[in-house]
């Protein structure tokens, strides 16, 4: 097969246990000398999955929760958003490369897997967006993972998130509204999938639409990169 991000064709090693285990085998989609330039997220933040030498609040996350102490989201990232994880996302994202969906499949399924929830709630694109790319990336990478609950939509933007910076993305007004069935929220715990943890706004306007809807749900937070 050919890796998805560099287009070299390579060949997957299994270990014993991954051949005795009882689940479906995960199939890699990325070669070896790309998966070396990713940088796994192991020590972070535990509200936002920041990598950091310490498993304490970094400064951002102490600020945010002073203000808001109820409006935590305890996100976990896989990976640092680096040089590699730039140009994926500029291709699938930017230029809707819709094939490399999958090149990170393998590592969200792992992940998802040791870490289930009873809902897995995408953050949704908005109708333009949607119209010029045609898909919305965040289902693209994580429908092949885990069922997805579809009950939130996104409100018109002028101005994309991903263009603006720090401090108007924190000034954004709610983006989401509920659209859903409230009930089957009701004393559930819900991840949040996205695809990049940037400032955490967008996440923290979803997560408070959910619990407007359902103040019994317990909410926490996905992303492929922070």
């Amino acid at each position: 097969m050919n890796c998805l991000l560099c287009q070299q064709p390579f060949s997957q090693s299994l270990t014993l246990a991954e051949l005795l285990h009882w689940q479906p085998l995960l199939t890699e989609k990325i070669c070896s000398r790309c998966r070396q330039r990713l940088m796994p997220i192991t020590t972070a933040c535990p509200e936002c999955g920041r990598t950091q030498k310490t498993s304490e609040l970094c400064r951002d996350c102490q600020r945010w929760l002073e203000k808001q102490p109820r409006q935590q989201l305890h996100n976990h990232a896989l990976f640092v958003y680096n040089e590699l994880l730039q140009d994926f996302f500029k291709r699938y994202k930017s230029l809707g490369d819709y094939r490399l969906r999958d090149a990170f499949t393998t590592d969200c399924q792992r992940w998802l897997r040791q870490h289930p929830a009873d809902l897995y709630v995408p953050i949704p694109t908005d109708a333009t967006s949607y119209a010029k790319r045609g898909f919305n990336p965040v289902v693209g990478l994580y429908e092949d993972c885990v069922p997805l609950t579809f009950c939130l939509k996104k409100q018109p933007q002028k101005v994309k998130q991903a263009h603006k910076k720090r401090r108007a993305r924190l000034r954004t007004p709610q983006l989401f509204y509920f659209a859903g069935e409230a009930a089957i929220l009701n004393y559930k715990k819900i991840l949040l999938l996205d695809d990049i943890y940037t400032t955490g706004r967008t996440m923290r306007h979803a997560q408070a639409c959910l619990k407007i809807a359902a103040p019994d749900c317990q909410v926490h937070t996905f992303t492929l990169a922070r």
